[in-house]
């Protein structure tokens, strides 16, 4: 799904984004700034302004059980559970080590967590010395209330993060009405608007990325309807959380913009699917006990996704126009993404010259090593 401006209005994907929550005015402020920071990019008739929402090809698509199943047949079977935590206290030291040896780059990185209340899925982020703000409802009614969320509430809230770049955006958007597992309650939920309520919630979690436009962003959710509800593009990832050293199942799907082949820490489903079995109920506490997001995962998701190993990652999504193997070669040449961002920044958001963009990364990569930039 690429994004287009033509005459001046949102594209149909943007009014799809909104229209079920016009009513809000913190979306309308949204869209209204939306709108004027795109309008240079009216000017050009099909061109899209980026590609956040384009589906993943056919090879960034992963099952991780299908890792899985070829890591038993490879090995003759799975890992034990002690064995496989070894390898996610292994992640955990890797994201660890990361603040003693790159924290200043790490600080200068911010994580949104969206619908975070446990803190979990940006747990490891937390620890290798990201900016990590998380968002709950259930921790702050008015600060964690995406509903809430606007230009001017990230300006008056946190100073629009001190002008750090948003790296990633991770929402665990609340499945209680997607999830198939409670698909006998749909009916009446659709019926009395609840149902409503959670679309809306992912509106306005995809309108907060089309906003801020991080180089990495995903949804969660347990397998159900939400994308056929929401609109969201196809889907990237899917796991059970056996595959990442919990041994129990409950199929996750994951849409967004990163990198899905996440390690794995396979083991048998011995647990089998013991959210409902363990935590059944309608109190908040068995939901949040159903959604706490796996520590595999986690750490599984951040070895995949960090800017530190995959620093060609972050400069080919977050300038998604230009030729990404061109961003590669300037970073295995030694550049930065914020050297290349401090290059090109102005041809690319202002001037949206992505020609000149490519010939300012090809001359910096031909140039003589006294004429390269500083970090």
């Amino acid at each position: 799904m690429v994004l287009q401006h033509n005459d001046g209005q949102l594209d149909l994907f943007d009014i799809a984004v909104f229209d079920s929550v016009d009513s809000t005015e913190a979306l309308r402020d949204l869209r209204s700034s939306l709108c004027e920071r795109d309008e240079q990019a009216n000017l050009y008739s099909d061109y899209p302004v980026h590609h956040l929402f384009d589906p993943p090809s056919k090879s960034d698509i992963h099952r991780l059980n299908q890792k899985t199943a070829q890591y038993r047949k490879k090995e003759g079977g799975l890992l034990d559970v002690k064995t496989a935590r070894l390898e996610i206290e292994r992640w955990k030291e890797h994201a660890q080590r990361q603040l003693r040896e790159n924290r200043s780059e790490n600080a200068k990185k911010v994580v949104l967590s969206l619908f975070d209340y446990t803190g979990n899925w940006s747990k490891p982020w937390r620890e290798a010395g990201y900016n990590v703000f998380q968002f709950d409802i259930q921790s702050d009614p008015e600060v964690g209330n995406v509903f809430n969320f606007s230009p001017q509430f990230f300006a008056d809230y946190f100073g629009d993060f001190d002008g750090l770049d948003i790296y990633a955006i991770l929402a665990a958007c609340p499945c209680t009405d997607f999830a198939s597992s409670g698909s006998r309650h749909f009916a009446a939920k659709d019926l009395n608007g609840t149902t409503q309520v959670s679309i809306d919630l992912v509106h306005q979690t995809l309108a907060t990325i089309e906003y801020f436009r991080p180089a990495m962003w995903a949804i969660e959710n347990p397998v159900g309807r939400i994308a056929s509800l929401t609109g969201l593009p196809p889907w990237r990832t899917s796991f059970d959380p056996n595959d990442l050293g919990d041994p129990y199942t409950k199929k996750t799907i994951l849409w967004g913009r990163f990198n899905g082949d996440l390690p794995i820490a396979p083991v048998e489903p011995t647990e089998g699917s013991k959210m409902w079995k363990k935590y059944g109920g309608k109190s908040q506490a068995t939901k949040n006990a159903r959604s706490v997001t796996p520590e595999g995962f986690s750490y599984g998701f951040f070895m995949a996704n960090n800017a530190v190993d995959h620093p060609s990652l972050e400069a080919r999504m977050k300038y998604d126009r230009l030729d990404p193997e061109l961003m590669s070669d300037a970073i295995s040449n030694g550049y930065t993404a914020e050297q290349i961002g401090a290059l090109i920044d102005d041809f690319y958001y202002i001037e949206m010259d992505d020609g000149a963009a490519e010939k300012a990364i090809r001359d910096l990569i031909s140039s003589e090593p006294g004429q390269q930039l500083q970090p």
